[in-house]
């Protein structure tokens, strides 16, 4: 068994337990009524693809030798996809916007994918398209009119350092130049995954006056 699958385990029971958390709290938020909200999601689909690398599924070899598990990118097409629509939904976003971003990041994801499953030099085109979606993400957010929400900043700055973090992670992983190796990658991306998955969720989910 590969060193990094361990870290991969570890995360798919962190994040199985997340799941299992948010569903007790959406529940007490909802008197004992059994509601499965998107930070459910987030964590089930987060969970699934921990499992699926940990299992070594779907993985290609870098141009050091280093393994790249570029699966993680297609399940963060779903849920990074329910995040950025739930950021939407806090901004107060009118639907069609709401529909950018959603798209933006679904691009971002899948051009990741493309990156990384792509171990020759044509694979930065393809960060660079992810990079440009990114971007239109981030304008989109960003961007207010009227009627939007004006109480999400601190979140919309959230969003840009963390998740920002992560293609400076790829460039830095055996996708890229391969400073660091697969296990430092996966470590990362876990310590990332967390504080953008979980430790946000749990952040939202307690700021009830967010949105007011």
């Amino acid at each position: 068994m590969a060193e990094e699958s361990v870290v991969y385990w570890v995360g798919a029971g962190i994040f199985g337990f997340a799941s299992l958390m948010f569903a007790v709290l959406d529940s007490r938020r909802h008197n004992g009524e059994m509601v499965f909200g998107s930070n459910i999601f987030v964590s089930f689909i987060t969970t699934i693809s921990y499992v699926v690398m940990a299992l070594e599924l779907g993985t290609t070899v870098a141009e050091n030798g280093q393994p790249i598990y570029w699966t993680r990118w297609l399940f963060y097409i779903a849920s990074c996809s329910i995040l950025t629509l739930d950021i939407a939904f806090l901004a107060r976003k009118p639907a069609f916007k709401k529909v950018e971003v959603a798209l933006f990041t679904g691009l971002t994801m899948f051009c990741g994918f493309l990156a990384s499953i792509i171990v020759t030099v044509d694979r930065w085109w393809f960060f660079a398209l992810s990079t440009a979606a990114y971007f239109g993400m981030l304008y989109r957010l960003f961007k207010r009119s009227g009627g939007e929400s004006v109480n999400v900043t601190s979140i919309l700055w959230f969003v840009l350092a963390t998740w920002s973090l992560f293609p400076v992670v790829w460039v830095l992983a055996p996708t890229g130049v391969g400073v660091f190796t697969t296990l430092v990658e996966a470590t990362l991306y876990g310590a990332l995954d967390f504080t953008t998955k979980i430790a946000f969720g749990l952040y939202i989910s307690t700021q009830h006056t967010i949105v007011e």
